[in-house]
């Protein structure tokens, strides 16, 4: 009875019912066929309930939530790195780099402005703080402090100085440069000399990263059951003392969906991409709702690249902008908090602050995003560091700390929004969007872009696309188009597709902006598959050669 007597039965509940939500998540996905976005949000929906009907002490749960974090980071380096030296060989045109790099940087960079600039404006006529007293916390401050960088050093800590510790620590900026410059010098390599085999194994290894992040994003509508438990208990046992600081709760709240949604959906993809914003929200769903659950751009990274596969943004892009959207912008955490913290705090100080010092503000706010940690607790480190670079007391900044931790979830989902925003608009303006894949996703029917094979498994695996000349005919391929090598089926070797081939029922091949499709009658299985290697759903048939 010795060992029987430490069981919390608390514990054992929570861990039961846990099951049990399991257990239905399971059986709405094989049996009634709920597609994955509408099962994550379902799952965030019965985590919260879980957390509420045990009183938030759920946290025996937070070792699930934990392996899941753990297991999904652990994938984000590899998968960046050997992404983007993949996308650069395959491509093979600095300019085009350069054209990528640029505007993903840009538009990252103007989605915070934006950002700023909303925040500003809609918290200086409401006086925001204005009759509030904060508490003067010195001792908790000098912690706060320590957590920011000098300029110089974040200048610095962008540059790689160990491509293992990079690796190992997920420093997505140095891991970028080191990618981008190997891959560069294969490029130039590759003009003199066969560098095919290395190509090759790049290639082949993003498709083994890739199916191993697949593993793991499956798991994503269970960890989110967990992820939604855990946080709302966080949420609720601070209840009391954000009573008091309820204004700038709910107003982070409403700044960060309408940047996440408003700003995004109809600004940006709208006008800029031509992207449906509701098809598009539907589909990147999913990594908002594990961005909103874990408070972290850099854990959610995978399921961000994938689903933007399922609107036809292109590999290219959506494995270059989307990681550098994990450290660059950040409208959340590096534009909405740190401002409507300061202004919070200029109005409770009761500072009279000029039309020029906003602007100051503004311009150190978006300096400051540069270079900004996709992790939980981001938002109040820089929002230290925004205080620091304007003189404000940091130690004013404590009574604000539970507030950070709850406004962290819609803000890790605006920013994680705006990453995947601008990749769409950056595949759109570098010609690197696939119309094909989003009248799909439009029409409900989530299949991906071209470029890959199906495995004699039913898999998918990468594999260049080939050129092949193919006259009009059955399948109303048009002449000069570009195919991908379809396996012929169950232990038969891949064959490039002829002209004439012909095709089993139910499947259609079909031309969209150069790119070879490959679609299926059976959409019983609709849920996203991951963007470059990962390739087609799993339930498409197989082409036979002719």
């Amino acid at each position: 009875m010795g060992a029987l007597s430490n069981i919390d039965p608390t514990a054992v509940a929570v861990w039961a019912s846990a099951v049990v939500l399991f257990a239905l998540i399971a059986v709405l996905r094989a049996v009634f066929k709920l597609n994955f976005s509408l099962l994550t949000v379902l799952a965030l929906g019965l985590g919260i309930a879980l957390s509420l009907v045990f009183d938030g002490q759920v946290d025996s749960l937070n070792l699930l939530g934990n392996i899941y974090i753990n297991l999904i980071t652990a994938l984000v380096a590899p998968l960046i790195f050997v992404s983007i030296i993949s996308s650069i060989t395959y491509v093979g045109s600095l300019k085009k780099l350069r054209s990528i790099g640029l505007r993903s940087v840009g538009w990252l960079l103007l989605t915070n402005l934006i950002a700023i600039v909303m925040t500003l404006g809609v918290a200086i006529p409401l006086h925001i703080g204005s009759g509030v007293k904060l508490v003067d916390d010195e001792s908790t401050a000098g912690f706060l402090t320590s957590q920011t960088a000098p300029l110089d050093q974040v200048i610095l800590n962008f540059f790689p100085k160990n491509i293992v510790g990079d690796l190992s620590g997920n420093r997505v900026v140095p891991i970028i440069i080191t990618a981008t410059v190997l891959a560069i010098a294969i490029v130039s390599v590759g003009r003199q000399k066969d560098v095919s085999v290395v190509k090759r194994f790049f290639e082949q290894t993003k498709g083994v990263i890739y199916k191993a992040v697949g593993y793991v994003v499956e798991l994503t509508p269970y960890a989110v059951v967990v992820l939604g438990a855990t946080s709302t208990a966080a949420t609720t046992s601070k209840a009391d003392a954000l009573l008091a600081l309820l204004s700038i709760l709910v107003l982070g709240f409403v700044l960060n969906i309408i940047q996440a949604f408003v700003v995004n959906g109809l600004l940006l993809l709208k006008f800029v991409a031509h992207v449906p914003p509701l098809t598009f929200f539907k589909a990147v769903l999913p990594a908002q709702t594990t961005a909103f659950a874990t408070q972290s751009s850099v854990a959610t990274l995978p399921l961000s690249i994938r689903q933007l596969g399922t609107v036809g943004v292109g590999a290219d892009v959506a494995n270059f902008t989307t990681p550098i959207g994990t450290t660059i912008g950040m409208p959340g955490c590096a534009g909405v908090w740190p401002m409507l913290s300061a202004v919070f705090t200029i109005n409770a100080l009761g500072l009279g602050y000029s039309p020029v010092s906003y602007v100051a503000l503004a311009v150190i706010g978006l300096l400051s995003s540069i270079g900004t940690a996709g992790v939980p607790g981001t938002a109040i480190v820089t929002a230290t560091t925004v205080f620091t670079a304007v003189g404000l007391p940091v130690q004013l900044l404590v009574p604000l700390v539970p507030v950070s931790n709850i406004v962290g979830m819609p803000s890790t989902m605006a920013n994680v929004s705006a990453a995947v925003t601008c990749a769409a608009i950056v595949s759109r303006q570098t010609g690197e969007f696939d119309e094909g894949v989003l009248d799909s996703a439009r029409a409900g029917r989530h299949r991906h872009r071209a470029g890959v094979v199906v495995s004699p498994a039913g898999g998918a695996v990468a594999a260049p696309v080939v050129p092949v000349a193919a006259p009009l005919g059955a399948v109303g391929v048009a002449a000069s188009v570009v195919a991908s090598p379809v396996a012929a089926g169950v232990g038969a070797a891949h064959k490039p597709v002829q002209p004439g081939f012909a095709v089993t029922p139910g499947l259609s091949l079909t031309l969209h902006q150069s790119m070879l499709r490959v679609q299926t009658d059976d959409d019983a299985d609709d849920a996203p598959v991951p963007v470059g290697a990962c390739g087609i759903s799993a339930h498409a048939a197989t082409a036979k050669a002719a």
